[in-house]
């Protein structure tokens, strides 16, 4: 295939998956008006709609199980992960712009797994055993035509007419079964068919996978790849079907979030008790360090920005032991993971502020040494708990590089007295309440504050704190990442903090 011809197919099945999907969600709204008058209240609740360009769209997306007795068609893909109701699903659609769908992978040994390759290994032998029949019997075998021809009619563009019309010709369930019962069924043609077919309608990532399908002599090896193949185009499908509506996603996600979470709310009790917790707790702390003048209502001082702002920070300090505010839950993963980046970087800062002071000038001004110094030392941390372990490594190293880089320069390498005073300090500096790590620490989250709170352009490179300069890329990485799950969790439950910060404030008021 040209580069051309591929670069049409592209473009030809992106339109064509795009127009089948608004056909196949309009075809689903009208399904849905005239069953919501015939269903239950109970069933309705079930029925979750979200707006997308103005309309009530239904996109539901699937998880992929490949089973030889029935493939799932491609509503079915979208139904089955039940995107609408689901509002983990759109919140990772909105804040991962990588976030895709891929194949179900079970567990080796796990006994799901097990379960699946036993009914599947019993379908397969089942009908390797009727075409072995003398007459063929082709019942199982046509059924499975059957479901393929389904399959691609799912990944046809319906208003293709002439794609659809071929597929129906050539996979004419009644003139197959008529052609099995005068023994002239030709499997290898139909399976042939099937495989240019597909070739059609695959992204061209799944070229190879195509070709490789022509290289099958046995019946049963053949059309167990090809169904395999099928389930991996319909995730090509989905995930095609998620980046072409993410941008609608994105627009509607904050009042879809705000929405669903309200509707959580009048099943609980109390919903936002961790979160009134986490916000009361920010709020005291800021109070009592701005430590306000007599008679001064505590209130006034604390501006529920601050208090928002002030507990997003706060999440870098949470304890594992501790249960996150209901809010941020569905990012718990990420903010954590943050936290444990952070908690890295200044450990990588502290140590390379300790090794600068102590040798001073004579390696201040080398070129690229940071860089070089900073690499290594992660690799050392990487992957350890122990970081008072990992710092026995990272001393010898570098007191090593540093001695070679001072040689470069013709200064004095450090005696044996100066390289035992570097490693007890780096030793030292392994401990987060060490002074160094602490106010590295303390001046991250100064700077990922200034970010939150910053109006209007900001240009976060002019803002690293001293000490920080080493891992200045890593620094602004971080809190980039950290300021857009801000700036979206605050849109989407930015009424409900207001909500508890006013009660709060009113309390203490009276």
């Amino acid at each position: 295939m040209t580069k051309g011809a591929a670069k049409s197919r592209v473009s030809c099945a992106a339109y064509s998956s795009w127009e089948y999907l608004n056909l196949r969600m309009a075809e689903r709204q009208n399904e849905e008006i005239s069953e919501q008058s015939e269903e239950n209240d109970e069933v309705q609740q079930k029925d979750q709609q979200l707006e997308l360009s103005g309309e009530e769209e239904v996109l539901e997306l699937g998880s992929i199980a490949a089973s030889p007795g029935r493939n799932a068609t491609f509503e079915e893909l979208l139904q089955a992960a039940d995107l609408v109701s689901n509002m983990s699903l759109v919140h990772e659609i909105s804040v991962d712009k990588d976030f895709k769908l891929s194949p179900t992978v079970l567990p080796e040994n796990s006994l799901e797994k097990q379960l699946r390759d036993v009914m599947h290994k019993a379908f397969w032998d089942s009908l390797q055993d009727d075409l072995h029949e003398d007459p063929p019997n082709y019942n199982r075998a046509i059924s499975l035509l059957g479901e393929i021809k389904e399959t691609l009619e799912m990944l046809i563009l319906p208003q293709n007419s002439k794609q659809l019309e071929e597929l129906n010709e050539k996979l004419d369930t009644q003139l197959i079964r008529q052609q099995a019962e005068h023994g002239v069924l030709d499997v290898h043609q139909y399976a042939s068919y099937i495989i240019s077919l597909m070739a059609q309608l695959c992204a061209p990532v799944r070229d190879e996978e195509i070709e490789k399908l022509k290289s099958f002599t046995d019946i049963i090896d053949l059309f167990r790849e090809i169904l395999r193949v099928l389930d991996l185009m319909k995730v090509d499908m989905a995930n095609f079907t998620i980046d072409s509506l993410r941008p609608h996603i994105q627009q509607q996600s904050v009042d879809y979030e705000r929405n669903k979470f309200s509707e959580f709310l009048k099943t609980q009790q109390d919903g936002l008790e961790m979160t009134r917790k986490w916000l009361t707790t920010v709020k005291e702390e800021l109070a009592t360090s701005d430590q306000p003048d007599a008679g001064v209502a505590v209130a006034s001082r604390v501006s529920p920005m601050k208090i928002i702002n002030g507990a997003y920070i706060k999440l870098f300090d949470w304890s594992n032991d501790t249960q996150f505010p209901e809010t941020v839950i569905m990012d718990q993963g990420r903010f954590l993971e943050l936290r444990d980046q952070l908690r890295r970087l200044t450990l990588v800062a502290s140590i390379l502020l300790i090794t600068y002071t102590n040798v001073g000038v004579a390696i201040s001004g080398k070129k690229g040494l940071p860089s070089k110094l900073k690499k290594e030392i992660k690799i050392l941390l990487e992957g350890t708990n122990d970081d008072a372990a990992a710092m026995l490594n990272i001393g010898e190293y570098l007191c090593k590089e540093v001695n070679e880089s001072l040689k470069e320069s013709e200064y004095q390498i450090l005696d044996s007295a100066n390289q035992e005073t570097l490693k007890s300090q780096l030793q030292a500096v392994a401990d987060r309440n060490h002074s160094v790590q602490k106010l590295l620490d303390s001046r991250a989250k100064s700077f990922m504050l200034k970010m939150l709170s910053a109006r209007g352009k900001f240009d976060p490179s002019q803002h690293v704190p001293p000490g920080l300069k080493t891992v200045e890329k890593e620094i602004i990485e971080i809190s980039t990442r950290f300021q857009k799950l801000v700036v979206h969790n605050r849109q989407v439950y930015g009424p409900f903090y207001s909500e508890i910060i006013s009660a709060m404030q009113s309390t203490e008021s009276t």
